[in-house]
C-alpha cells in the first residue's frame, strides 16, 4: 500500500532525475535507478515519521520545523510549489499542535502521520533534491536528521535482538528520555529543540555566502561554523543525556539488564 502511494507522485514527474556529486556536477539518473530511489525515499520518510508519532505533539512539532524550513528553501530555489505545500504542512501541524500537545485532546493516527511523511518526502523531493546545488542535497536529510536517527535506531536495536520491526517498545529516543526522568512536555520540547537546531544549521548552509566564485568568505564561514558547531554540540548533548546519564543512574541500569535477560531468554 505504501509503495502504491509512493508511486503516485512518481507518475506525475516527482522523482529523482538527477544528483549533483561534488567535483563530477549533475549526473542524470536514468528511470529504473530513480523512480525506485525516490519510492523508497518517500516510503522511509513515511514511516520515520509514524514512528515518531509516540508522544503527545511531538511528531506534529517536529513536521512543522521541517515543513517550514523546506517552504523557505524551497522559495529560495524558485520551487514555489513545493514550497507552498511545505507552507500548508507548516500551518496545519501548528494548528493540530494546539489540540496534539499534552495532554493531547486529539491524535493524528498512523493516517495522519503518514500523509505528513508522504507530503514532505515529496516536496524534499520537488523543492530540494532536483537542483544543482551539492549542498542543497544534504539538507533534507539534516532536516529530517531526528525522525531519521530514531528510526535507524529502533530497527537497529530491533534488529538486534531478532524483533519484528514493527513490534511497539519503548525504545524510541522519547521513550529514552521519559525513562531518565524527563515528563512528556519536557521529552517533546527537547526533541523539537533539536530539531529546530538542525534546521537552523540547514537554513544557515543554504542563505549565508560562506563561498563565492571559488572564494572563501571568513567571516561567513565562521558564522556558519558556529551554527552548525551549535547543532552538532546539542546533539552530542543529546547524547550525553541518554547514554551517559542512562548508565549513572542504577536503577535504568537493572531495569536495562532485566530486558537483555529477558531479550536472552526468549531468542534461546
Amino acid at each position: 500500500g505504501q509503495v502504491a502511494a509512493a508511486a503516485i507522485p512518481i507518475s506525475f514527474g516527482v522523482w529523482i532525475d538527477h544528483f549533483t556529486f561534488p567535483f563530477l556536477g549533475a549526473v542524470d539518473l536514468p528511470a529504473w535507478i530513480g523512480m525506485p530511489l525516490s519510492i523508497l525515499w518517500i516510503v522511509a520518510v513515511m514511516n520515520m515519521v509514524n514512528f515518531l508519532d509516540g508522544l503527545d505533539g511531538l511528531a506534529a512539532g517536529v513536521c512543522a520545523i521541517a515543513g517550514l524550513t523546506f517552504a523557505i528553501l524551497a522559495l529560495s530555489l524558485g520551487k514555489t510549489d513545493p514550497a507552498i505545500l511545505s507552507a500548508i504542512v507548516a500551518g496545519g501541524c501548528l494548528g493540530f499542535l494546539r489540540h496534539n500537545f499534552f495532554p493531547a485532546r486529539i491524535f493524528m493516527g498512523d493516517s495522519g502521520a503518514l500523509c505528513l511523511g508522504f507530503i514532505l518526502a515529496s516536496v524534499s523531493i520537488q523543492g530540494l533534491l532536483k537542483t544543482a546545488s551539492t549542498v542543497v542535497l544534504l539538507l533534507p536529510l539534516l532536516v529530517l536528521a531526528v525522525p531519521i536517527i530514531d528510526t535507524s535506531f529502533v530497527v537497529a536495536k530491533r534488529l538486534k535482538y531478532n524483533q519484528p520491526i514493527y513490534t511497539a517498545d519503548r525504545s524510541h529516543l522519547h521513550h529514552r528520555f521519559m525513562n531518565i526522568g524527563y515528563s512528556r512536555r519536557r521529552a517533546a520540547v527537547t526533541m523539537w529543540l533539536w530539531c529546530a537546531s538542525l534546521a537552523g544549521a540547514a537554513l544557515a548552509t543554504r542563505f549565508v555566502p560562506f563561498r563565492e566564485g571559488g572564494r572563501w568568505h571568513p567571516w561567513e564561514t565562521v558564522g556558519v561554523a558556529v551554527i552548525a558547531l551549535s547543532a552538532l554540540a546539542f546533539s552530542v548533548f543529546i547524547v550525553y543525556l541518554l547514554e551517559i546519564v542512562k548508565l549513572a543512574n542504577p536503577r535504568i541500569r537493572r531495569r536495562e539488564r532485566g530486558k537483555e535477560r529477558t531479550r536472552d531468554r526468549m531468542s534461546a
